[in-house]
């Protein structure tokens, strides 16, 4: 009946940079019709889990098997200008850097726009993401360091 191509949900991974596509609605937003500061930091997560799956990383089975979440050790962001209601988001991540513990991930958010060619930034920011046991421990990340995205250049 229908020809669903769910195929980009998570977006592509194009020269080692991970691209993501997101809809501003009503809900993301305040009563300005501007999206509320905090919710880039959900957007930015969107980003990251869509990129693990595109890597088959999948983190629950991380928890499962073998005990580990991964989890934000830090983030540093610069608001640039708002995104409105109804906007398309494009959300580009790269690696900054890895180590045995930590992966940290250079994201920024651009208001989309496919007819002018030019997307206008909106938020950048660094995220440091790091694996813990149950016991809330740092532990190292080597099966996640192994995918070529994470390989430092």
């Amino acid at each position: 009946m229908f020809n669903n191509n769910l195929q980009n949900l998570d977006g592509i991974i194009k020269c080692n940079e991970h691209y993501y596509y997101l809809k501003i609605y009503y809900e993301d937003t305040d009563a300005g019709q501007i999206v509320y500061h905090t919710n880039y930091l959900k957007y930015f997560e969107r980003a990251r889990t869509s990129l693990l799956n595109l890597l088959n990383i999948d983190q629950a089975d991380l928890r499962k098997n073998h005990k580990i979440n991964l989890v934000v050790r830090k983030a540093d962001l610069m608001w640039h200008k708002p995104a409105l209601f109804n906007d398309t988001i494009l959300i580009k991540s790269c690696l900054k850097y890895a180590k045995n513990t930590s992966i940290t991930i250079f994201q920024e958010a651009f208001r989309f726009c496919e007819i002018e060619e030019k997307n206008e930034l909106l938020v950048s920011g660094t995220i440091q993401i790091v694996a813990i046991n149950e016991e809330y421990k740092v532990k190292r990340i080597n099966k996640i360091l192994k995918s070529k995205f994470f390989q430092n250049k």
